[in-house]
């Protein structure tokens, strides 16, 4: 398996996670990693590209490449060609929803997994960081604040939302108090790094904070998780 890493959110133009996006170049081994970004959840949105090749490619030093969903006519074996080009896979924010709907109906889920088991790494910001795991939170909702939203489940037994203010970890207590999943909140400039069944909370600043939230005594019970260079198990968390 490849590397997943989630970032809770920040601004890439502005290089707000920075130090996180440089560990996720370093843990592909290349000096300059081919980097496939995937802007599904914004709609393709021209800008968001151009953003992504001026940071991971100007500045980061990656060899940059997009990968484009919304175009009705784009087959599986494109999909397929640009993935298999990737060290890295970054996905970028915007509604879940239209992301999952739109890599189900391409394919590009099946791509991606493949690649994933390859060991390439996958990373991504706010949509594209709940998008790996069992379920989430998301923004996107068409009639509420909030909306709760079953993900592809790569990472089981694990909700994720982003953006961890006190009104969605609030929202994200009650959405977990229906399902069975423990859960991760993750602040922007937060993330959590899954390899190898387990993992480590980084923060871009030294300063943004992961909550977990689990089942206890009939309870969803939270608490914060530190930056750590350690990695733990997986398990610890569900």
């Amino acid at each position: 398996m490849g590397s997943i890493f989630a970032i809770g959110g920040g601004e890439i133009r502005d290089r707000e996670t920075e130090p996180i996006d440089r560990r996720v170049c370093e843990a592909t081994g290349e000096d300059s990693p081919a980097a496939l970004f995937v802007p599904t959840a914004s709609g393709d949105a021209a800008g968001y590209c151009d953003g992504f090749d001026a940071y991971y490619g100007d500045h980061l030093g990656c060899r940059t490449r997009h990968l484009t969903l919304h175009d009705a006519d784009v087959e599986e074996d494109e999909i397929r060609t640009d993935v298999e080009w990737a060290d890295l896979v970054y996905v970028g924010g915007g509604s879940t929803p239209l992301l999952l709907d739109r890599w189900r109906e391409t394919g590009a889920d099946r791509v991606l997994r493949g690649a994933y088991e390859d060991g390439t790494v996958l990373a991504g910001l706010s949509a594209g960081a709940m998008c790996w795991f069992a379920s989430g939170l998301s923004d996107a909702a068409d009639d509420a604040e909030y909306a709760g939203v079953d993900c592809l489940g790569w990472v089981e037994g694990l909700a994720v939302t982003p953006h961890a203010h006190p009104l969605r970890r609030a929202a994200f207590r009650e959405f977990l108090a229906t399902r069975p999943e423990a859960g991760l909140a993750l602040e922007d400039g937060c993330a959590v790094e899954i390899r190898d069944g387990e993992f480590r909370i980084l923060s871009a600043g030294g300063e943004a904070t992961a909550y977990w939230y689990r089942h206890r005594d009939g309870v969803v019970r939270v608490a914060e998780l530190d930056e750590s260079e350690q990695f733990r198990s997986l398990e610890t968390l569900r």
